[in-house]
């Protein structure tokens, strides 16, 4: 096949959308597909490489949470899109509106990506707590994009949930976003001077790294604890304030994936106290790396659902809860061990290869529509495909 991708940018390595676009991208091309990029910062044969779109005050804000707009240029974009089979798109905004309706011009068939949860957007904008707003976001996402596509690629059956609820009748198709297979358990384990306890995520309020810090200062065993918070984001400045009133040993990193792997390989225990998450492949990653997650039960989060038991979860946003979860993996070590192995097991469900085999049925049911003359049409009640 030959495949378009549309994403606003793909030069910010540190947002897991773009990640997870760039592994998607140079996974189907290992595969044998031809794949094209419109972003901010392609640069490969037959990408288009867009333009920066300023919006006032927007533009600022998004910044802080690595994400850029992309500038609409329709005759390179048109150029890009001459003899593709597929348009994929990530993201809903105005590049990718404006792409779609030149793929519709153009008679090319189309999927799109369901990335931007409205969560997302509600706790950067400090409304957590209005959930009329949240479903404010979906309507007008549904309304202003996501309802001129058939076919809606979910990264978890918890945002497919979402989208039936807040009433998507796309066929909705369960793929997740899948982990790089270098991520594997080490070879072996070595003892370390402190318990080493890692989470990786954007420094910012959904990921709620802040209940992470106060349950460390909370466990019995908070001398002999070393955390690690992998990531960049508006919050670095406040958690380490945090941290340091309460007398929490933590280090701030952002790695390259090579050295993430050996980070997480050497690591005790990895925590994921995100409130708001449609998949979290950084948790799926500290999984296949061999380690035993502590993850919130939040109901606005899919990451729950790599937890194997009670063990592995936590009461939402509570200090205590997680203090205990973390003092009983502490003084467990055979059984975090063993557990570990397992959690490395179940991870391959998850893997990339399982994740592009999925892509590539929503893709090909999507073209073989088109060459049949089928209408677009959205059903009226939203089938999910989850197999």
């Amino acid at each position: 096949m030959v495949i378009a991708i549309v994403i606003d940018l793909i030069d910010n390595k540190t947002n897991g959308s773009v990640i997870t676009a760039i592994r998607f991208c140079e996974g189907l091309r290992a595969r044998g597909h031809e794949v094209r990029m419109v972003a901010i910062g392609a640069e490969g044969s037959g990408d288009c490489n867009v333009e920066e779109r300023y919006v006032p005050v927007l533009t600022e804000v998004s910044a802080k949470n690595q994400i850029k707009f992309g500038k609409f240029d329709e005759k390179r974009i048109r150029k890009t899109f001459e003899g593709v089979d597929l348009v994929h798109f990530i993201f809903p905004f105005k590049l990718e509106k404006k792409c779609k309706q030149l793929a519709d011009e153009m008679g090319i068939p189309t999927t799109a990506a369901f990335h931007v949860q409205p969560e997302n957007v509600s706790y950067n904008a400090h409304l957590s707590w209005c959930k009329p707003f949240n479903s404010l976001v979906y309507f007008y996402f549904k309304n202003t994009f996501y309802k001129k596509f058939k076919r809606i690629h979910c990264p978890s059956a918890f945002i497919a949930g979402q989208l039936a609820e807040h009433g998507y009748r796309s066929e909705l198709y369960v793929i997740s976003n899948g982990y790089d297979p270098a991520f594997v358990p080490a070879a072996e384990r070595k003892e370390n001077a402190k318990f080493e306890l890692v989470m990786t995520g954007r420094l910012a309020p959904e990921k709620n790294q802040q209940v992470l810090i106060k349950a460390v200062a909370r466990s019995r065993h908070r001398e002999d604890i070393h955390l690690t918070l992998l990531g960049n984001g508006p919050r670095k400045k406040a958690l380490a304030k945090l941290a340091d009133r309460l007398g929490v040993d933590v280090t701030f990193d952002f790695l390259k994936k090579e050295d993430l792997i050996k980070k997480l390989q050497a690591s005790d225990l990895y925590v994921h106290a995100a409130t708001v998450e449609i998949e979290a492949i950084a948790a799926l990653e500290a999984i296949a790396c061999g380690l035993v997650p502590v993850i919130s039960d939040s109901k606005t989060s899919a990451t729950s659902q790599f937890a194997l038991d009670n063990r592995s979860l936590f009461k939402d946003n509570d200090e205590y809860s997680l203090a205990e979860k973390i003092d009983y993996w502490f003084e467990r070590r055979d059984e975090r061990l063993r557990m570990g192995m397992v959690y490395a097991q179940s991870a391959k469900k998850y893997s990339l290869e399982r994740s592009l085999e999925k892509a590539e049925r929503m893709f090909s049911d999507a073209i073989r529509d088109s060459e049949a003359g089928e209408l677009q049409e959205i059903s009226l009640v939203p089938v999910i495909q989850n197999n």
